[in-house]
Protein backbone atom coordinates (compact mmCIF):
# COMPACT_ATOMS: atom_id res chain seq x y z
CA UNK A 1 0.00 0.00 0.00
CA UNK A 2 1.49 3.31 -0.73
CA UNK A 3 1.07 6.01 2.19
CA UNK A 4 1.30 9.54 2.08
CA UNK A 5 3.58 10.58 4.27
CA UNK A 6 1.44 13.71 5.71
CA UNK A 7 -1.54 11.32 6.60
CA UNK A 8 -1.54 11.23 9.96
CA UNK A 9 -1.62 8.00 11.52
CA UNK A 10 -4.96 7.81 12.47
CA UNK A 11 -6.57 8.23 9.23
CA UNK A 12 -4.36 5.74 7.84
CA UNK A 13 -5.04 2.87 10.71
CA UNK A 14 -8.83 3.87 9.87
CA UNK A 15 -8.41 3.22 5.82
CA UNK A 16 -7.16 -0.18 6.87
CA UNK A 17 -9.26 -1.04 9.48
CA UNK A 18 -12.05 -0.24 7.20
CA UNK A 19 -10.75 -2.63 4.73
CA UNK A 20 -10.31 -5.19 6.45
CA UNK A 21 -13.41 -5.35 7.60
CA UNK A 22 -15.31 -4.57 4.38
CA UNK A 23 -16.03 -1.51 4.93
CA UNK A 24 -17.85 0.77 2.26
CA UNK A 25 -15.21 2.85 0.44
CA UNK A 26 -14.80 6.00 1.50
CA UNK A 27 -13.09 9.09 -0.51
CA UNK A 28 -10.44 10.26 1.73
CA UNK A 29 -8.62 12.41 -0.19
CA UNK A 30 -7.20 15.65 0.83
CA UNK A 31 -5.23 18.73 0.08
CA UNK A 32 -2.78 19.17 2.28
CA UNK A 33 -2.48 22.36 4.28
CA UNK A 34 -0.18 23.67 7.11
CA UNK A 35 -0.40 20.65 10.00
CA UNK A 36 -3.77 19.71 8.67
CA UNK A 37 -5.85 18.75 5.47
CA UNK A 38 -8.70 20.46 3.85
CA UNK A 39 -11.35 18.08 2.85
CA UNK A 40 -12.01 17.57 -0.37
CA UNK A 41 -15.91 17.03 -0.48
CA UNK A 42 -17.57 14.82 -3.13
CA UNK A 43 -20.81 17.03 -2.53
CA UNK A 44 -20.36 20.71 -2.50
CA UNK A 45 -20.00 21.59 1.33
CA UNK A 46 -21.84 25.17 1.07
CA UNK A 47 -24.63 26.68 1.41
CA UNK A 48 -27.08 27.49 -1.75
CA UNK A 49 -28.35 30.88 -2.58
CA UNK A 50 -31.93 30.78 -3.19
CA UNK A 51 -31.56 31.34 -6.73
CA UNK A 52 -29.40 28.29 -7.19
CA UNK A 53 -32.41 26.57 -5.69
CA UNK A 54 -34.60 28.02 -7.61
CA UNK A 55 -32.86 27.84 -10.69
CA UNK A 56 -33.25 23.76 -10.16
CA UNK A 57 -36.67 24.53 -10.18
CA UNK A 58 -37.40 26.18 -12.82
CA UNK A 59 -35.70 23.48 -14.51
CA UNK A 60 -38.25 20.81 -13.02
CA UNK A 61 -40.86 23.25 -13.83
CA UNK A 62 -40.13 23.33 -17.63
CA UNK A 63 -39.77 19.89 -18.31
CA UNK A 64 -43.25 19.35 -16.44
CA UNK A 65 -45.02 22.20 -18.77
CA UNK A 66 -43.56 20.16 -21.73
CA UNK A 67 -44.50 16.71 -21.23
CA UNK A 68 -48.23 17.92 -20.06
CA UNK A 69 -49.48 18.48 -23.38
CA UNK A 70 -53.00 18.78 -22.15
CA UNK A 71 -54.38 17.60 -25.23
CA UNK A 72 -56.96 14.49 -26.75
CA UNK A 73 -56.15 12.97 -29.75
CA UNK A 74 -57.97 9.76 -31.75
CA UNK A 75 -55.03 7.05 -31.81
CA UNK A 76 -56.55 5.40 -34.76
CA UNK A 77 -56.50 8.80 -37.19
CA UNK A 78 -53.89 10.64 -34.90
CA UNK A 79 -55.88 13.95 -35.35
CA UNK A 80 -57.06 16.34 -32.31
CA UNK A 81 -59.94 16.39 -30.64
CA UNK A 82 -61.12 19.76 -29.81
CA UNK A 83 -64.37 18.76 -28.79
CA UNK A 84 -65.63 16.74 -25.79
CA UNK A 85 -68.77 16.48 -27.20
CA UNK A 86 -67.16 14.81 -30.43
CA UNK A 87 -64.84 11.90 -28.15
CA UNK A 88 -64.25 9.36 -30.22
CA UNK A 89 -64.14 5.65 -29.52
CA UNK A 90 -60.19 6.10 -30.38
CA UNK A 91 -59.81 9.05 -28.12
CA UNK A 92 -56.58 8.88 -25.76
CA UNK A 93 -54.83 11.59 -23.73
CA UNK A 94 -51.96 12.61 -25.77
CA UNK A 95 -48.84 10.65 -23.94
CA UNK A 96 -46.46 10.86 -26.73
CA UNK A 97 -44.23 13.26 -24.50
CA UNK A 98 -45.06 11.54 -21.17
CA UNK A 99 -47.86 11.00 -18.95
CA UNK A 100 -47.81 13.90 -16.36
CA UNK A 101 -51.32 15.15 -17.66
CA UNK A 102 -53.09 11.91 -16.05
CA UNK A 103 -55.04 12.16 -12.82
CA UNK A 104 -52.31 10.16 -11.13
CA UNK A 105 -50.91 10.80 -6.74
CA UNK A 106 -47.74 11.47 -8.14
CA UNK A 107 -48.85 14.56 -10.43
CA UNK A 108 -50.30 15.37 -7.00
CA UNK A 109 -47.40 15.65 -5.25
CA UNK A 110 -46.29 18.18 -7.80
CA UNK A 111 -48.51 20.12 -7.75
CA UNK A 112 -48.54 20.41 -4.07
CA UNK A 113 -44.80 21.26 -4.44
CA UNK A 114 -45.95 23.99 -7.26
CA UNK A 115 -48.48 25.76 -4.93
CA UNK A 116 -45.48 26.06 -2.28
CA UNK A 117 -43.08 27.18 -4.54
CA UNK A 118 -45.47 29.90 -5.71
CA UNK A 119 -46.50 31.06 -2.30
CA UNK A 120 -42.56 30.98 -0.99
CA UNK A 121 -40.80 32.97 -4.31
CA UNK A 122 -44.40 34.65 -6.11
CA UNK A 123 -43.66 32.94 -9.54
CA UNK A 124 -47.04 32.72 -10.25
CA UNK A 125 -45.77 29.96 -13.70
CA UNK A 126 -45.47 27.21 -10.96
CA UNK A 127 -49.26 27.07 -9.96
CA UNK A 128 -50.65 28.53 -13.05
CA UNK A 129 -49.71 24.71 -14.22
CA UNK A 130 -52.19 23.41 -11.47
CA UNK A 131 -54.75 25.65 -12.85
CA UNK A 132 -54.22 24.47 -16.38
CA UNK A 133 -54.29 20.71 -14.94
CA UNK A 134 -57.31 20.76 -13.60
CA UNK A 135 -59.30 22.76 -16.09
CA UNK A 136 -58.01 20.15 -18.28
CA UNK A 137 -59.04 17.63 -15.87
CA UNK A 138 -62.54 18.66 -15.22
CA UNK A 139 -63.08 19.26 -19.01
CA UNK A 140 -62.30 15.74 -20.85
CA UNK A 141 -63.25 13.32 -17.60
CA UNK A 142 -67.06 14.01 -18.07
CA UNK A 143 -66.73 12.79 -21.23
CA UNK A 144 -64.28 10.22 -20.33
CA UNK A 145 -67.02 8.80 -18.40
CA UNK A 146 -69.89 9.06 -20.26
CA UNK A 147 -67.98 6.57 -22.98
CA UNK A 148 -66.69 3.79 -20.65
CA UNK A 149 -70.33 4.20 -19.20
CA UNK A 150 -71.70 3.83 -22.27
CA UNK A 151 -69.28 0.96 -23.58
CA UNK A 152 -67.09 -0.45 -21.11
CA UNK A 153 -63.95 1.14 -22.87
CA UNK A 154 -61.29 2.30 -20.30
CA UNK A 155 -59.05 5.81 -20.23
CA UNK A 156 -57.13 7.44 -18.59
CA UNK A 157 -59.45 8.40 -16.26
CA UNK A 158 -61.01 5.35 -15.07
CA UNK A 159 -59.36 5.03 -12.17
CA UNK A 160 -60.36 8.57 -10.83
CA UNK A 161 -64.34 7.70 -11.74
CA UNK A 162 -63.78 3.89 -10.44
CA UNK A 163 -61.93 4.36 -7.05
CA UNK A 164 -60.49 1.61 -5.57
CA UNK A 165 -57.81 2.49 -3.48
CA UNK A 166 -56.12 5.48 -2.05
CA UNK A 167 -53.36 6.02 -4.88
CA UNK A 168 -56.25 6.82 -7.02
CA UNK A 169 -57.38 10.05 -5.19
CA UNK A 170 -55.58 11.34 -2.20
CA UNK A 171 -52.80 12.89 -2.96
CA UNK A 172 -54.40 14.59 -6.29
CA UNK A 173 -57.59 15.67 -4.44
CA UNK A 174 -55.17 17.28 -1.73
CA UNK A 175 -53.56 19.29 -4.13
CA UNK A 176 -56.91 19.76 -5.90
CA UNK A 177 -57.95 21.26 -2.09
CA UNK A 178 -55.14 23.37 -2.05
CA UNK A 179 -56.02 24.64 -6.13
CA UNK A 180 -59.39 25.30 -5.31
CA UNK A 181 -59.10 27.40 -2.28
CA UNK A 182 -57.06 30.02 -4.98
CA UNK A 183 -59.48 30.00 -7.75
CA UNK A 184 -62.99 28.45 -6.99
CA UNK A 185 -64.31 26.36 -9.29
CA UNK A 186 -67.76 23.97 -8.89
CA UNK A 187 -66.69 21.35 -11.08
CA UNK A 188 -63.55 20.64 -8.53
CA UNK A 189 -65.83 21.30 -5.29
CA UNK A 190 -67.82 18.78 -6.93
CA UNK A 191 -65.02 16.46 -7.26
CA UNK A 192 -63.64 17.32 -3.51
CA UNK A 193 -66.85 16.24 -2.01
CA UNK A 194 -66.76 12.76 -4.15
CA UNK A 195 -63.08 11.99 -3.09
CA UNK A 196 -64.15 12.80 0.88
CA UNK A 197 -67.05 10.41 0.63
CA UNK A 198 -64.40 7.78 -0.78
CA UNK A 199 -61.85 8.33 1.73
CA UNK A 200 -64.17 8.75 4.90
CA UNK A 201 -66.98 6.08 4.22
CA UNK A 202 -66.28 3.64 1.57
CA UNK A 203 -61.81 2.89 1.56
CA UNK A 204 -61.37 -0.32 3.48
CA UNK A 205 -60.13 0.39 6.59
CA UNK A 206 -59.80 -2.20 10.21
CA UNK A 207 -62.05 -2.37 13.01
CA UNK A 208 -60.37 0.58 14.72
CA UNK A 209 -60.62 2.86 11.68
CA UNK A 210 -56.89 3.15 10.36
CA UNK A 211 -56.59 2.90 6.44
CA UNK A 212 -55.63 0.09 4.66
CA UNK A 213 -55.27 -2.24 1.89
CA UNK A 214 -56.87 -5.69 0.71
CA UNK A 215 -53.42 -6.00 -1.42
CA UNK A 216 -50.57 -7.53 -1.84
CA UNK A 217 -52.33 -9.68 1.15
CA UNK A 218 -55.76 -9.70 2.25
CA UNK A 219 -55.12 -7.04 5.31
CA UNK A 220 -52.39 -5.02 5.08
CA UNK A 221 -51.26 -1.75 6.12
CA UNK A 222 -48.63 0.65 3.69
CA UNK A 223 -47.05 3.54 4.85
CA UNK A 224 -47.06 4.88 1.80
CA UNK A 225 -50.66 5.79 2.79
CA UNK A 226 -49.88 8.18 5.15
CA UNK A 227 -49.67 10.77 2.03
CA UNK A 228 -52.27 8.92 0.45
CA UNK A 229 -54.68 9.98 2.64
CA UNK A 230 -53.40 12.52 5.68
CA UNK A 231 -52.78 15.42 3.31
CA UNK A 232 -56.29 14.85 2.28
CA UNK A 233 -57.79 14.74 5.58
CA UNK A 234 -55.86 17.55 6.54
CA UNK A 235 -56.84 20.19 3.69
CA UNK A 236 -60.15 19.28 3.95
CA UNK A 237 -59.69 20.15 7.92
CA UNK A 238 -58.45 23.46 6.22
CA UNK A 239 -61.44 24.01 3.53
CA UNK A 240 -64.70 22.83 5.99
CA UNK A 241 -63.22 23.71 9.07
CA UNK A 242 -64.72 20.51 10.72
CA UNK A 243 -62.64 19.10 13.32
CA UNK A 244 -63.64 15.53 12.54
CA UNK A 245 -61.01 15.25 9.71
CA UNK A 246 -58.19 16.76 12.18
CA UNK A 247 -59.20 13.91 13.91
CA UNK A 248 -59.15 10.92 11.38
CA UNK A 249 -55.42 12.01 10.21
CA UNK A 250 -54.12 12.33 13.63
CA UNK A 251 -55.95 8.76 14.06
CA UNK A 252 -54.03 7.51 10.96
CA UNK A 253 -50.42 8.86 11.88
CA UNK A 254 -51.31 7.72 15.42
CA UNK A 255 -52.57 3.96 14.26
CA UNK A 256 -50.58 3.40 11.46
CA UNK A 257 -47.25 4.46 13.26
CA UNK A 258 -48.04 1.96 16.08
CA UNK A 259 -47.82 -0.72 13.65
CA UNK A 260 -45.49 0.64 11.75
CA UNK A 261 -43.08 2.65 13.19
CA UNK A 262 -39.92 0.95 14.86
CA UNK A 263 -39.00 2.96 18.27
CA UNK A 264 -35.99 1.87 18.51
CA UNK A 265 -34.63 2.44 15.19
CA UNK A 266 -36.87 5.43 14.67
CA UNK A 267 -37.95 4.42 11.05
CA UNK A 268 -41.13 3.10 9.40
CA UNK A 269 -41.14 -0.14 8.02
CA UNK A 270 -42.79 -0.23 4.61
CA UNK A 271 -45.59 -2.69 5.48
CA UNK A 272 -47.85 -4.71 7.78
CA UNK A 273 -50.19 -7.72 7.37
CA UNK A 274 -52.89 -9.40 9.45
CA UNK A 275 -50.24 -12.04 9.17
CA UNK A 276 -47.25 -10.27 10.77
CA UNK A 277 -45.96 -11.28 13.89
CA UNK A 278 -43.49 -9.26 16.97
CA UNK A 279 -40.85 -11.46 15.10
CA UNK A 280 -41.81 -10.72 11.49
CA UNK A 281 -39.34 -9.38 9.03
CA UNK A 282 -39.03 -5.14 9.00
CA UNK A 283 -37.83 -3.67 5.11
CA UNK A 284 -37.07 0.01 5.75
CA UNK A 285 -37.44 1.09 2.20
CA UNK A 286 -36.20 4.73 2.07
CA UNK A 287 -39.83 6.80 -0.13
CA UNK A 288 -42.54 5.25 2.45
CA UNK A 289 -40.17 7.21 5.20
CA UNK A 290 -40.41 9.68 3.10
CA UNK A 291 -44.15 9.44 2.36
CA UNK A 292 -44.77 9.67 6.28
CA UNK A 293 -42.43 12.21 7.08
CA UNK A 294 -43.95 14.57 4.41
CA UNK A 295 -47.40 13.77 5.94
CA UNK A 296 -47.06 14.54 9.24
CA UNK A 297 -45.12 17.40 8.12
CA UNK A 298 -47.94 18.71 6.06
CA UNK A 299 -50.58 17.77 9.09
CA UNK A 300 -48.67 20.14 11.44
CA UNK A 301 -48.62 22.53 9.17
CA UNK A 302 -52.59 23.36 9.69
CA UNK A 303 -53.56 21.20 12.60
CA UNK A 304 -54.48 23.45 15.39
CA UNK A 305 -52.17 24.29 18.11
CA UNK A 306 -54.43 23.09 20.89
CA UNK A 307 -55.89 20.02 18.83
CA UNK A 308 -55.52 16.82 21.28
CA UNK A 309 -53.34 14.39 19.40
CA UNK A 310 -50.92 17.13 18.06
CA UNK A 311 -48.29 16.31 20.98
CA UNK A 312 -48.49 12.64 19.70
CA UNK A 313 -47.76 13.41 16.16
CA UNK A 314 -45.06 16.15 17.11
CA UNK A 315 -42.97 13.32 18.73
CA UNK A 316 -43.28 10.68 16.24
CA UNK A 317 -41.88 13.38 13.70
CA UNK A 318 -39.42 14.00 15.95
CA UNK A 319 -38.25 11.19 16.90
CA UNK A 320 -38.58 9.97 12.97
CA UNK A 321 -36.54 13.12 11.97
CA UNK A 322 -33.48 12.01 14.28
CA UNK A 323 -33.55 8.50 12.89
CA UNK A 324 -33.46 10.16 9.84
CA UNK A 325 -30.92 12.28 10.35
CA UNK A 326 -28.51 9.81 11.88
CA UNK A 327 -28.72 7.83 8.68
CA UNK A 328 -27.58 10.66 6.05
CA UNK A 329 -25.15 9.35 3.70
CA UNK A 330 -21.82 11.78 3.77
CA UNK A 331 -22.94 12.66 0.61
CA UNK A 332 -26.17 14.16 1.92
CA UNK A 333 -28.45 11.81 0.27
CA UNK A 334 -29.90 8.74 1.99
CA UNK A 335 -29.63 4.89 0.65
CA UNK A 336 -32.70 3.49 -0.98
CA UNK A 337 -32.89 0.93 2.15
CA UNK A 338 -32.23 3.34 4.87
CA UNK A 339 -30.39 0.40 7.28
CA UNK A 340 -28.05 -0.90 4.59
CA UNK A 341 -24.87 1.23 3.58
CA UNK A 342 -24.80 -1.11 0.67
CA UNK A 343 -28.33 0.11 -0.99
CA UNK A 344 -27.84 2.63 -3.64
CA UNK A 345 -28.76 6.45 -3.05
CA UNK A 346 -32.14 7.13 -3.67
CA UNK A 347 -33.12 10.99 -4.73
CA UNK A 348 -37.09 10.92 -4.06
CA UNK A 349 -36.69 9.87 -0.92
CA UNK A 350 -33.71 12.26 0.16
CA UNK A 351 -35.83 15.55 -1.03
CA UNK A 352 -38.58 13.92 1.09
CA UNK A 353 -36.28 13.89 4.20
CA UNK A 354 -34.90 17.24 2.93
CA UNK A 355 -38.75 18.90 2.96
CA UNK A 356 -39.43 17.83 6.40
CA UNK A 357 -36.30 18.74 8.08
CA UNK A 358 -36.06 22.32 6.51
CA UNK A 359 -39.94 22.70 7.47
CA UNK A 360 -39.20 21.45 10.86
CA UNK A 361 -37.09 23.75 11.44
CA UNK A 362 -38.75 26.27 9.77
CA UNK A 363 -41.82 26.20 11.81
CA UNK A 364 -39.70 25.78 14.77
CA UNK A 365 -41.07 21.58 15.55
CA UNK A 366 -37.31 20.78 15.61
CA UNK A 367 -33.98 22.21 16.82
CA UNK A 368 -32.19 24.96 14.32
CA UNK A 369 -29.17 22.21 14.57
CA UNK A 370 -30.91 20.27 11.94
CA UNK A 371 -30.46 22.98 9.62
CA UNK A 372 -26.73 21.55 8.36
CA UNK A 373 -28.93 18.41 7.18
CA UNK A 374 -31.81 19.80 4.89
CA UNK A 375 -28.78 21.91 3.91
CA UNK A 376 -26.58 19.40 3.08
CA UNK A 377 -29.25 17.23 2.01
CA UNK A 378 -30.44 19.83 -0.60
CA UNK A 379 -26.73 19.60 -2.22
CA UNK A 380 -26.99 16.03 -2.71
CA UNK A 381 -30.43 16.29 -4.22
CA UNK A 382 -29.39 18.89 -6.28
CA UNK A 383 -26.61 17.02 -7.94
CA UNK A 384 -29.52 14.79 -9.11
CA UNK A 385 -31.21 17.52 -11.69
CA UNK A 386 -30.29 16.93 -14.61
CA UNK A 387 -29.84 19.92 -17.17
CA UNK A 388 -33.21 19.00 -18.98
CA UNK A 389 -35.01 18.94 -15.80
CA UNK A 390 -35.62 15.37 -15.32
CA UNK A 391 -33.76 13.71 -12.22
CA UNK A 392 -32.22 10.73 -11.63
CA UNK A 393 -31.81 8.18 -9.15
CA UNK A 394 -35.64 7.73 -8.21
CA UNK A 395 -36.24 4.12 -7.37
CA UNK A 396 -39.04 2.39 -9.48
CA UNK A 397 -42.43 1.99 -8.10
CA UNK A 398 -42.48 -0.45 -4.78
CA UNK A 399 -44.46 -2.73 -3.22
CA UNK A 400 -44.93 -4.02 0.04
CA UNK A 401 -43.06 -7.18 -0.12
CA UNK A 402 -41.28 -9.56 2.39
CA UNK A 403 -37.83 -10.58 1.57
CA UNK A 404 -34.27 -8.54 0.88
CA UNK A 405 -34.06 -9.70 -2.68
CA UNK A 406 -36.97 -7.98 -3.82
CA UNK A 407 -35.74 -4.73 -1.89
CA UNK A 408 -32.38 -4.73 -3.40
CA UNK A 409 -33.49 -5.05 -6.83
CA UNK A 410 -35.38 -2.19 -7.16
CA UNK A 411 -34.40 0.08 -9.94
CA UNK A 412 -33.62 3.49 -10.53
CA UNK A 413 -33.46 5.96 -13.07
CA UNK A 414 -34.88 9.36 -14.65
CA UNK A 415 -37.80 8.80 -16.51
CA UNK A 416 -39.93 8.82 -13.81
CA UNK A 417 -42.92 11.20 -12.65
CA UNK A 418 -41.31 10.94 -8.94
CA UNK A 419 -39.54 14.40 -8.70
CA UNK A 420 -42.49 16.51 -6.96
CA UNK A 421 -40.29 15.91 -3.72
CA UNK A 422 -37.40 17.60 -5.35
CA UNK A 423 -39.94 20.46 -6.04
CA UNK A 424 -41.37 20.23 -2.80
CA UNK A 425 -37.54 20.18 -0.80
CA UNK A 426 -36.71 23.45 -3.28
CA UNK A 427 -39.34 25.57 -1.93
CA UNK A 428 -39.24 24.61 1.72
CA UNK A 429 -35.12 25.35 1.34
CA UNK A 430 -35.83 28.31 0.44
CA UNK A 431 -38.13 29.18 3.08
CA UNK A 432 -35.00 28.42 5.56
CA UNK A 433 -32.70 30.06 3.32
CA UNK A 434 -34.37 33.45 3.87
CA UNK A 435 -35.78 32.73 7.15
CA UNK A 436 -35.77 35.84 9.11
CA UNK A 437 -35.57 33.75 12.38
CA UNK A 438 -32.06 31.97 11.45
CA UNK A 439 -28.42 32.51 11.31
CA UNK A 440 -26.77 30.23 8.98
CA UNK A 441 -22.97 30.48 8.80
CA UNK A 442 -21.36 28.76 6.42
CA UNK A 443 -18.00 26.77 6.28
CA UNK A 444 -15.11 28.48 5.21
CA UNK A 445 -13.83 27.74 2.11
CA UNK A 446 -10.38 25.88 2.43
CA UNK A 447 -11.03 25.52 5.78
CA UNK A 448 -8.93 22.41 7.74
CA UNK A 449 -11.58 21.98 10.50
CA UNK A 450 -14.82 24.45 9.41
CA UNK A 451 -18.52 23.52 10.10
CA UNK A 452 -22.06 24.71 8.32
CA UNK A 453 -24.03 25.85 11.43
CA UNK A 454 -27.81 27.20 11.95
CA UNK A 455 -28.31 28.86 14.75
CA UNK A 456 -31.27 31.30 15.90
CA UNK A 457 -31.38 34.87 15.93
Amino acid sequence: MTTHPALPFSLLGGLLFGSLVGAPAIDYTRQLEGKGAVPVYAVPYAVPTPAEVKAKLDLIRDYTVAHSPFKVFDNQTGLEITDPAKLTAGAVLDGRLGHLNTWDYVNGVTMTAFDLITDVTGDPSFRAHNFRFYDFVFTWMPAFRAREERTGQKSEFTKMVNMAALDHCGAITAALIRTERRRHDPRWRQWIDVVDKYISTQQFRLPDGTLARQRPQAVSLWTDDFYMSIPFLAQMGVLTGETRYFDDAVRQVVQLSARLFDPARELYAHGWSQNADPYSPRYYWGRANGWAVMSMAELLTVLPKDHPGREKVLHLFRSHIRGLAERQDGSGLWHNLLDRENAYLETSASAMFVFAVARGVNEGWISPLYGPVAITGWNGVATRVLPDGRVSGICEGTTYANDMAYYDHRGAGEYTAFFGSVLMAGGEMIRLLNNPALKIAPATPGAVNSAIHVTPR
